[in-house]
């Protein structure tokens, strides 16, 4: 008769995996409360006939063909993308810098920037948005500044202009890329950038052949963040945007309460859905590909 021996060890290990599913648990019915279940109801809202906000008919592709169809909704789509694109990349660039300087700078003014990075958090997004209403606007600090040197003789009209709407989406959401950067900066060994240097590298050589790369990480990730959350960004584009400017998230909006077009509605939300998780997955990709040298 053979008795099989256990090591404690891997008796402590087959208790583990035992309990995962049950520590696991809760996090599973988070996600599926707060992010599965509304999905699926907005697939299937997307999908279903409407008669302004009841639903009146079957499953039908009607709303998609309606929306993809027009002409009006691709050039809003390709704006929206295209401010998105832009915001994610000033952000990513922006962060960059700012984190790299809280991160490896001696200065005294490190903390001051920090909190100036910070300090946006604390307002609503709405707040800040209208603070740049205040600031753009044709009587606001931005036009005098540029009456009083003299680089126009007019006040210009940044309301209703996309500048304006980037303008807002990047002071809301440079924040995001900042942290997300300084995270990658600090992973890297300041010991490579002082080696680099002594072996002849300039500081502008050290950083782009040796400190870029190795965050580039922290980068695609602050640009994936702040490119997904523009897509759906409303009030920016609503205030800002002065009525002139349309993204999907308006378009959502304007849908839902003005032609009471509720399946169209849910259309266009799912776009921006397929659009933002369709770029996180590209950029997911060539990032791990990358780091295969593929």
């Amino acid at each position: 008769m053979t008795t099989a021996v256990t090591s404690p060890a891997v008796a402590t290990a087959a208790r583990r995996r035992s309990r995962l599913p049950w520590l696991t648990l809760p996090a599973t019915v988070w996600v599926l409360a707060v992010f599965a279940i509304p999905t699926a109801i907005l697939l299937a809202s997307s999908v279903l006939t409407y008669d302004g906000a009841t639903v009146t008919g079957p499953f039908t592709t009607a709303n998609y063909s309606s929306i993809l169809g027009d002409g009006y909704f691709r050039s809003v789509l390709w704006d929206t993308v295209w401010i998105s694109a832009v915001v994610g990349l000033l952000c990513s660039a922006a962060g960059l810098l700012v984190a790299h300087f809280i991160v490896r700078s001696d200065s005294r003014w490190r903390t001051l920037v920090l909190l100036v990075v910070v300090s946006p958090l604390v307002s609503s997004v709405v707040v800040r948005t209208y603070g740049w209403l205040v600031l753009l606007q044709g009587d606001g600090l931005v036009n005098n500044m540029l009456l009083w040197t003299g680089l126009t003789d007019a006040p210009m009209a940044f309301i209703g202009s996309k500048f304006a709407v980037i303008a807002g989406l990047v002071h809301v959401l440079l924040p995001f890329a900042v942290f997300t950067a300084m995270s990658s900066v600090q992973s890297v060994d300041p010991v490579l950038e002082r080696a680099s240097r002594d072996l002849g590298a300039g500081p502008v050589r050290t950083f782009l052949r040796i400190t870029l790369p190795l965050i580039r990480p922290g980068l695609i990730a602050g640009f994936m963040l702040t490119f997904a959350i523009s897509l759906g960004a409303y009030a920016a584009a609503a205030v800002l945007g002065g009525g002139r400017v349309q993204t999907l998230a308006t378009l959502v909006r304007d849908r839902m309460v003005v032609s009471l077009e509720w399946g169209q509605a849910a259309a266009v939300a799912v776009v921006i859905l397929v659009v933002g998780a369709s770029t996180v997955s590209a950029l997911l990709l060539a990032g791990r590909r990358s780091r295969k040298g593929v």
